[in-house]
């Protein structure tokens, strides 16, 4: 048994047998997807955004700094998904096959939202 009960961060929409979902979910990196949320650690207990709150999500190439402002950077693809209308959750990743698989199973249970998707892969130089 968890110590503290799943919370969805959209105040509009929960969902009912989320710990059970959350067990039947795929593992995408460090998050967890099914059909219904994307779930995500958080403190304190695990966090998830249901799908049926969500009104948008994007995907962009980005990087994270090694070595602060001016030297080696760590190339990552960023989830970025829009909930409640005003808010978003950000999901870093290190691919873009991770990165589609979360927006495949947000595209498969709500194809009525807009998507936009990167297509290709982040280049270091």
């Amino acid at each position: 048994m968890a110590i503290f009960e799943m919370k969805s961060v959209s105040e509009s929409c929960k969902l009912d047998g989320a710990a059970e979902d959350y067990r039947n979910a795929r593992k995408v990196a460090q998050y967890r997807v099914s059909g219904n949320a994307v779930y995500f650690p958080a403190f304190p207990g695990t966090r998830y955004i249901p799908f049926g709150a969500v009104t948008r999500a994007l995907s962009k190439n980005s990087s994270l700094p090694l070595t602060g402002c001016c030297g080696k950077a760590l190339p990552v693809v960023k989830v970025r998904i829009f909930y409640d209308g005003e808010f978003y959750q950000e999901f870093v990743l290190e691919n873009l096959k991770d990165a589609n698989t979360i927006l495949d199973c947000l595209e498969s249970a709500r194809p009525d939202i807009p998507m936009e998707r990167e297509t290709t892969r982040y280049e270091t130089f």
